[in-house]
C-alpha cells in the first residue's frame, strides 16, 4: 500500500534540521549528536535521490526539493502526533466498572452522599452499587467487593477492618424534654414502670443488655415494643419522638449534627456511656479477585471517608 518509508527518527531529524537550519541545534533538540543528524539527512537524500540541503555560510539551507519535502514531513508528523495524543486520551477515558455491595443503611448515610468525591479522584472507575441486608449470603459473582457489617465469617475471603463502632442511647429533643431526669437504672426498670419507657428494638441483634452492662447495672433486653429490621428506620422512629433508640455511632452522626436526635446522656452526664457494638465494618473481597488495583483504590478511599468526622 505504501512505498518503503524512512524510519520515524530520520523524518524527525530532517524536520528539526529544516526548521532550525542548523544540524547542531537540531541534534541538541533531539538529544543526539551533529554527526547523527548528518547521517540521517544523508540516508534521506539517498532514499529520495535528491539533494535536500545546501550550505550557505554556517547555515544549512533547504533546496527546492528540501522545502517541498519538509512541508509534507512536518504535516505528517503533526498528524501522527495528534493521532497518538487522541489515542492516549481515549485510553484514559476508558472506564472500569467496580461492583460494590453494601447494607442500605451504610449506602444511604455514608456512601452515596460522598461517591462524587471518589468519582472526582478516580474518573477511570465507575461504581456499580447494589444494596443488600444479607451480605453473609452475597455471591461474589455479582460483586467485586463488599462493605460488610458484622464479623469475619469465611476463610475464603479477604477482610480489612474499616471501622469499629460503639452504641449509645438517643432520642428526639422533644422526647428528652418530656423525660428530663432519666438514668440507666430508669431505662433498665422501664418494663415495670407505668407507663413503660419505649425502648426501640432492632430485629437482627440485641444491644440493650450490652449497654446496660457497660453502664454498670443489670438490665435485660426489652421483650416488647416497636421492632425495626433496618437501623435507619430505628433512628427515624426515634427522631419522630416514638422512643429511645440504641444508636450505632457510624449511622447516627448526621442526625446528631442536624439536631433531629440528641444523646440521651450528653457529655455533661455521668451516664454518658458507650458500649461496644456487636459488629464492625469490613471491606470484603474474594482472594482470587481480578480487579485488585481498583479494589485497592476503593479500600483506600473508604478508609479516608470513614476517618473523617460525619458532617
Amino acid at each position: 500500500m505504501f512505498e518503503r518509508l524512512p524510519p520515524t527518527q530520520t523524518l524527525r531529524a530532517f524536520e528539526a534540521a529544516a526548521r532550525l537550519e542548523n544540524f547542531t541545534r537540531a541534534g541538541e533538540e533531539l538529544n543526539i549528536t551533529h554527526s547523527a543528524i548528518s547521517h540521517q539527512i544523508r540516508a534521506l537524500e539517498q532514499s529520495t535521490g535528491r539533494k535536500l540541503f545546501q550550505r550557505q555560510g554556517r547555515q544549512m539551507v533547504l533546496t527546492g526539493a528540501g522545502k517541498l519535502l519538509s512541508e509534507q514531513v512536518r504535516l505528517a508528523l503533526e498528524d501522527l502526533d495528534r493521532a497518538l495524543r487522541l489515542t492516549r486520551q481515549e485510553s484514559k477515558r476508558q472506564t472500569q466498572t467496580l461492583r460494590l455491595a453494601t447494607p442500605p443503611s451504610f449506602a444511604g448515610v455514608w456512601l452515596v452522599p460522598r461517591l462524587y468525591e471518589f468519582h472526582a479522584q478516580h474518573p477511570q472507575l465507575e461504581i456499580s452499587l447494589r444494596t443488600t441486608h444479607e451480605l453473609n449470603e452475597l455471591d461474589f459473582d455479582e460483586a467485586d467487593i463488599a462493605v460488610w457489617y458484622g464479623r469475619k465469617t469465611s476463610s475464603e475471603l479477604e477482610y480489612e477492618l474499616l471501622l469499629d463502632e460503639v452504641t449509645f442511647p438517643v432520642c428526639s429533643p422533644e422526647f428528652l424534654a418530656k423525660h428530663p431526669h432519666l438514668t440507666p437504672a430508669t431505662l433498665a426498670a422501664s418494663p415495670n414502670t407505668l407507663p413503660p419507657l419505649p425502648l426501640l428494638r432492632y430485629a437482627h441483634h440485641s444491644g440493650w443488655e450490652v449497654w446496660f452492662k457497660a453502664a454498670g447495672i443489670r438490665g435485660r433486653e426489652p421483650q416488647s415494643g416497636p421492632l425495626y429490621d433496618d437501623p435507619i428506620h430505628l433512628l427515624e422512629a426515634a427522631a419522630a419522638h416514638q422512643g429511645i433508640a440504641l444508636a450505632r455511632s457510624c449511622l447516627v452522626g448526621s442526625y446528631l449534627a442536624n439536631g433531629r436526635l440528641v444523646r440521651l446522656f450528653d457529655e455533661t452526664s455521668p451516664y454518658n456511656i458507650n458500649a461496644p457494638a456487636r459488629g464492625a465494618y469490613f471491606a470484603v473481597w474474594p482472594r482470587n479477585a481480578n480487579k485488585t488495583e481498583a479494589i485497592a483504590l476503593l479500600r483506600s478511599w473508604l478508609h479516608s471517608i470513614l476517618d473523617k468526622p460525619d458532617t
